[in-house]
């Protein structure tokens, strides 16, 4: 992906290596996370090996999905739904907020009240 193109992505995106180090993000994911060098220092201790899985996907030619809490910059944690596709050594991975089902229906409800 091109990098002005990470300027409008509107989604956290990650372009890491085969070692979870991150080699790109979007300017979405410098928005919302305190930016490591190394992915799983943003992950929640109870979804280090899921994040492992995610790293270490590499070998399959198939894009894998798992849910992860990630820290946000407040220090809180979130859930995010995660895809990796590996490109050779070069995964690209898309994080996108899962917002509990209550608060998605009161944005929608609230949207076409205006």
């Amino acid at each position: 992906m091109k990098d002005n193109m990470l300027e409008f992505f509107p989604f956290s995106y990650f372009q890491i290596n085969t070692r979870g180090s991150i080699l790109v993000s979007s300017k979405r994911a410098q928005s919302l996370f305190n930016i490591p060098l190394d992915l799983l220092n943003i992950v929640h201790i109870d979804d280090q090996l899921k994040a492992l899985e995610l790293i270490t996907s590499f070998i399959h030619t198939e894009p894998l999905t798992i849910n992860l809490r990630l820290q946000m910059l407040n220090g809180s944690f979130t859930t995010f739904t995660c895809t990796i596709n590996w490109e050779r050594s070069i995964g690209h991975l898309v994080c996108i907020e899962k917002k509990p089902l209550i608060s998605s229906f009161i944005e929608v409800k609230n949207r076409t009240r205006l």
